[in-house]
């Protein structure tokens, strides 16, 4: 199933105020060439997972940010980390790569890690990096919070896996950052085992 078919799946695709907004951020991005990635809900759906989400989250760098927010852009309202699409009134979240998230890996460039979808008109991070990421934050989560916090990016590695049976397989596995790859292989022979029974 495609991202689209997916999407539409929730509602009226074509009206979606959530992906009209994301087509202007995209224009945004293009507008300054800032490198840019969908990270969160909106990639998680995009790789076949039945999920709702309500903002949308973006890898970039902090210069392009703040290049960008410098300039005022009339339809949308900034700040340090965020911004609201005037016409949707969508949130968006601005994410920035780099170490200072504390995680197990550091957000990774967006230019690196990014690839474009056709269908959707925007950059979003790769299935593999996407898996990082959110095991990233799973760990992270658990660590400071705890299970329960954590547990919705628990679930989204598990949909990630599970909707991708043809792609995550032991040789991408290999592919994952070194240290985290032993969490992501552990998790990934839990899904096929149940996915056996």
């Amino acid at each position: 199933m495609t991202a689209k078919k997916l999407l539409e799946r929730n509602g009226d695709f074509s009206n979606s105020p959530l992906i009209d907004s994301l087509h202007r951020v995209n224009d945004l991005f293009e507008k300054y060439s800032a490198p840019y990635a969908v990270i969160g809900g909106l990639a998680v759906v995009r790789n076949g997972a039945l999920r709702t989400t309500i903002d949308i989250d973006i890898l970039t760098s902090k210069d392009d940010w703040d290049r960008i927010r410098q300039s005022n852009p009339k339809n949308f309202v900034t700040g340090i980390d965020h911004a609201v699409d005037k016409k949707n009134n969508i949130p968006i979240d601005v994410l920035f790569s780099g170490k200072e998230w504390d995680m197990v890996i550091p957000l990774m460039a967006a230019k690196n890690v990014r690839e474009y979808d056709e269908e959707l008109h925007a950059w979003f991070i790769d299935l593999l990096h996407l898996i990082e990421l959110k095991t990233a934050v799973y760990l992270k989560k658990k660590k400071e919070d705890g299970i329960e916090i954590a547990a919705k990016d628990l679930a989204d590695v598990v949909a990630l896996i599970e909707n991708n049976p043809g792609k995550v397989t032991d040789g991408f596995i290999d592919k994952i950052n070194l240290v985290i790859r032993d969490e992501v292989r552990g998790i990934y022979l839990k899904v096929m085992n149940r996915s056996i029974r």
